[in-house]
């Protein structure tokens, strides 16, 4: 009798671990199901190209065609691994008969079941945020910041508004690619005769002293002054307050004990705070695990609101359920830190996953999870990024070329060479346009 082996989730982490275990199936009876809400799997590192993206002659399937370079159909994908796809939204568990309420379908029976049902924006709280910010989480999110922006500059071509103001939250690798080629689709309008560079502006509210903190102070360092030549404004050590439909209130950030004021490096740390006006307010400031864990019946971080798991990635007190990707909390015994929220940590979790799941239908011993640091790479416009392997750091065209090496790694991983490679052009060819 096969066994049902079914994984909530289509992203980088639920993929890895259905194609993982078809690889290593072989002669092990067993049937996969990936069940996820969306049709399309998306290669979010590129949504910012989405957001951003310079096309000459617009028209009613210009979205279409900008998304076309970061996404695959599921169905697609998983039919030629031998693994069926349901698209549907989860519900709940029902542990004691050990099955998956659907919204739509009917409730699915499981042996093993992963769960990899990923992150969504963490809004911490701030007023206003949810109601009025954007986010840049999917493509509809990409495709509806880019519509703002258009519309922005129509009403400016039309005299209906002076300037186009956007402001990001969030100082991370999210907000930082997206703020360096939100400018350079800008320039491409001021090319064209659209724009002056007086015409619009941008910047980052970022609320520890350094956008990228989590990398090196050099690389940190030479991303601040790129965003800075380009025209971008770095407002650090700088607070979301609130936000309203075309306000923002930011504030310093609270001082640590035996801080003062001179410490802070926002230009208005003598105030309490200060109000900005903006055009587009988008928030990337943070995520969380998905509220449809919240559905499962199982204990969850109280921060950000994951499972919490060990090596093997099982879920405690839950024989063959396991957890990985974002709607994983996995503990660095080394660093004491989760393990980052990242593509290729979810995908190692997929794959530790699916060993552990084929070793144990043959009988043998569970795989864990390596913990390791993962190279890391931040475009920063145009033909430039950084990007920091190992002990290895490089900086501008060089980064930029392993980012797109990277890129092509992945829908290698994914699809058939001339596939993969088909959609790698597509979206490397269209997405340059603002270089």
């Amino acid at each position: 009798m096969n066994r049902s082996i079914v994984i909530l989730g289509a992203g980088f982490g639920g993929l890895a671990c259905a194609r993982e275990i078809s690889r290593r199936a072989g002669k092990e009876a067993c049937k996969v199901t990936v069940v996820d809400h969306a049709r399309y799997h998306v290669f979010t590192p590129l949504l910012y190209e989405v957001a951003t993206g310079f096309i000459e002659h617009e028209n009613l399937g210009t979205s279409r065609l900008l998304m076309s370079g970061v996404t695959v159909g599921n169905a697609e994908l998983t039919a030629r691994w031998g693994v069926d796809f349901i698209e549907d939204d989860v519900e709940g568990v029902d542990w004691e008969r050990r099955r998956v309420k659907l919204r739509r379908g009917a409730a699915m029976p499981f042996d093993t079941l992963i769960i990899a049902l990923g992150a969504e924006v963490n809004y911490y709280g701030i007023e206003g945020m949810a109601e009025h910010a954007m986010t840049l989480k999917n493509v509809r999110d990409a495709d509806r910041l880019r519509q703002r922006i258009h519309d922005t500059l129509h009403k400016k071509e039309r005299g209906l508004d002076d300037k186009l103001d956007i402001v990001i939250g969030g100082g991370g690798a999210t907000g930082v690619e997206l703020a360096a080629e939100l400018t350079m689709f800008l320039k491409r309008h001021m090319l064209k005769g659209h724009l002056k560079p007086e015409d619009f502006s941008i910047s980052i509210i970022e609320a520890t002293p350094r956008v990228l903190g989590a990398l090196p102070k050099e690389l940190s360092g030479y991303a601040a002054d790129r965003l800075r030549s380009l025209g971008i404004r770095l407002d650090l050590d700088t607070c979301v307050k609130k936000v309203e439909r075309a306000r923002v209130t930011i504030a310093p950030r609270p001082l640590k004990p035996g801080e003062s004021n001179d410490a802070l490096l926002c230009d208005f740390r003598g105030e309490s705070e200060k109000q900005v006006e903006a055009d587009a307010i988008v928030w990337t400031g943070g995520i969380r695990g998905s509220s449809a864990l919240e559905k499962l019946g199982l204990p969850l971080d109280s921060r950000g609101k994951r499972l919490e798991v060990g090596p093997t990635l099982e879920v405690p007190g839950k024989k063959d359920v396991f957890a990985i990707g974002d709607a994983a909390l996995l503990m660095d015994p080394a660093t004491k830190l989760p393990v980052p929220w990242l593509a290729q940590a979810a995908t190692a979790h997929g794959q530790v996953v699916a060993k552990t799941v084929i070793s144990r239908l043959a009988g043998g011993s569970d795989a864990e999870y390596r913990f390791r640091e993962y190279p890391v790479i931040v475009p920063l416009g145009g033909k430039c990024a950084i990007a920091k392997v190992g002990g290895l750091t490089l900086k501008g065209w060089l980064g930029w070329l392993l980012k797109e090496f990277a890129n092509l790694r992945y829908f290698l991983s994914i699809l058939p060479l001339r596939p993969a490679i088909v959609l790698w052009w597509r979206g490397a060819k269209m997405y340059s346009q603002n270089d």
